[in-house]
């Protein structure tokens, strides 16, 4: 599930700055999409609502470690799917046929 391999941070950077910003936000929006619900949960909470680490845990009836625990995973997934070869081709390919796939269900 979690890639146990040093990330080496100026290949991070220079992956993500090679794609175009339309690209990288809709493998950004797969990859939200692609999360656990409970982890999607914490991270549209924090990230989008601004909501403290405090407030989420109030919210979510939890303790703030294990919002911070689950914040710090959600986080790893984006980053691996952003990172993984599958999501370095062309974006609107994949988009299209994840779409399609969508209405076939």
């Amino acid at each position: 599930m979690f890639s146990t391999e040093e990330l080496d941070e100026e290949k991070i950077e220079q992956q993500l700055n090679c794609r175009a910003n339309h690209e990288l936000r809709i493998d950004l929006a797969n990859a939200l999409e692609s999360l656990p619900a409970h982890y999607l949960e914490v991270v549209l909470l924090r990230d989008f609502e601004e909501l403290t680490i405090a407030e989420i845990a109030e919210r979510l009836e939890e303790n703030p470690p294990a919002i911070k625990s689950r914040l710090h995973r959600a986080r790893e997934l984006v980053r691996e799917y952003l990172l993984s070869p599958s999501t370095n081709g062309d974006t609107r390919q994949k988009t299209e046929a994840q779409n399609s796939s969508r209405r076939a269900l």
